[in-house]
């Protein structure tokens, strides 16, 4: 027996290190695995939420397209002329073409006149992107804002864009990792009879006005456009 044991020969220590080396090798990569599925997983539910997003910005501009920017439908009479432009009846009968000295736009004419980027109108924030919020007390409701300061306006088109403000202009629905992680909405005019719009020979409207929503994700490397009908003039024969 004892003869037998002396021809069992054991692991070197080069052995050893050389199975510990392989096994750490196989460690890092797992690792690294996990962590590159943990990112994809981040990633592709940050574009998701951005879909979902951009189809709430079209909708709440195509809902409320006949809806004037400024102006209070409950106190000012809106009527339509002719060739579906809206103007203000006052009570002596008499028509009047502007709100407060701002001329009446309708909610696609206006993003087409200033557009639309999260962080623009908030005049205490040099980055588009929000500080981030606290604990659980410091969580609010979206109509709350995010410090308690939502601003509710006596039209449709201001408080849907204070909505997405509250939305998109920080990092509580959508991560902001940096001012490259930009969210505009912008609506171009497209006509055929010349005057402030992009000439288009295919367009027989008296305007036809195409929005565009971009966001982006990931430092700026994931990009998200939605590209829709926001709204169109039919040109009075």
């Amino acid at each position: 027996m004892n003869f037998f044991n002396k021809k069992q020969s054991g692991l070197t220590l080069i052995e050893a290190l050389v199975s510990t080396a392989i096994v750490g090798i196989g460690f890092i990569a797992i690792f690294q695995m996990v962590n590159f599925s943990v990112q994809s997983i981040n990633t592709s539910g940050e574009r998701t939420k951005a879909n979902y997003l951009v189809s709430m910005i079209a909708e709440d501009i195509i809902g409320y397209k006949d809806t004037i920017y400024g102006a209070n439908t409950q106190d000012q009479q809106i009527v339509y002329d002719d060739d579906g432009k809206p103007r203000i009846l006052k009570d002596d009968g008499t028509f009047v073409d502007d709100v407060n000295g701002t001329p009446i736009r309708k909610f696609a004419e206006h993003l087409a006149q200033d557009g639309w980027e999260a962080g623009a109108s908030d005049a205490t924030s040099t980055s588009i992107c929000a500080a981030r919020a606290g604990g659980l007390d410091d969580v609010k409701t979206l109509y709350e804002g995010s410090g308690g300061d939502f601003t509710v306006f006596n039209n449709a088109p201001q408080n849907k864009q204070e909505k997405w403000k509250n939305i998109i202009g920080g990092d509580r629905y959508l991560q902001c990792r940096s001012d490259r992680d930009i969210k505009t909405v912008k609506v171009f005019k497209l006509c055929r009879w010349g005057g402030d719009c992009i000439a288009n020979d295919n367009v027989y409207d008296e305007g036809l006005y195409m929005g565009r929503i971009q966001i982006n994700l990931n430092n700026g490397k994931k990009r998200k456009f939605l590209y829709f009908q926001a709204d169109y003039i039919i040109k009075k024969e």
